[in-house]
């Protein structure tokens, strides 16, 4: 399993200086991301591409966010907390409204069939044994959980999904340009409460959540890799 979608999103009140100091705003990111170049522009927003680190970042009035979609970026919690940084001290923004994170690991497969057989054990029990009270249906695609833990809600999404396999990975399938099955974990983290920037390691946050899904799956999903 390799990471192959990241995203860090956050909102706030009060961004009214973007109308200002959206140009050093700007400048300031470029001078963070060489070759990050402008992609469209709206009264209220600005949207930027990296091509070469996959990455796609906007800031605005109210929400910024950055996503790389580069397999497996193990710079992606410093570059988003670097993005963090940038966007919050220029609009002068000390506390968050909320924020996300999104984490999407993913494996391309040779088959519906392996791929069915890899989704299995990602399934918790208590879901699997509802899911055996159902019968007559097809096989299952999608299986989604949602929690709250304090001022945190999660989210949880294993899904069978057709993707042409990024050319980085090197595969058989990915040469072939065709789309293919490929067996995905999503967990996205969402604060709900506003959250004082001094008091918040975004980079922390970010590693975490990659460390301990990456573990949980591989611990998993390694007997059926064998």
């Amino acid at each position: 399993m390799v990471s192959i979608v990241q995203l860090f999103e956050f909102s706030y009140p009060n961004g009214f200086l973007f109308y200002d100091r959206s140009g050093i705003l700007s400048r300031r990111l470029q001078e963070f991301l060489p070759g990050l170049s402008l992609k469209s522009s709206s009264l209220d927003q600005r949207d930027f591409v990296l091509r070469t680190e996959e990455i796609d970042l906007l800031f605005g009035v109210a929400l910024s966010g950055i996503q790389t979609l580069l397999p497996d970026s193990q710079g992606f919690a410093s570059t988003a907390t670097k993005f963090l940084q940038i966007v919050t001290e220029t609009l002068e923004i000390t506390h968050l409204k909320d924020f996300r994170f999104r984490h999407v690991l993913g494996k391309p497969c040779k088959s519906d069939e392996e791929a069915q057989e890899l989704m299995a054990p990602l399934i918790p029990e208590e879901a699997k044994a509802k899911m055996r009270e159902l019968t007559g249906l097809p096989n299952w695609s999608a299986v989604q959980g949602e929690f709250r833990f304090g001022n945190l809600s999660w989210q949880s999404r294993t899904a069978i999904v057709y993707l042409i396999p990024h050319e980085k990975l090197r595969s058989v399938e990915a040469k072939s340009g065709l789309e293919v099955p490929h067996i995905t974990v999503q967990l996205e983290a969402r604060g709900l409460a506003p959250i004082d920037l001094a008091k918040f390691d975004a980079e922390a946050f970010i590693n975490n959540i990659r460390e301990n899904l990456s573990r949980e799956i591989i611990s998993k999903l390694s007997p059926h890799l064998a």
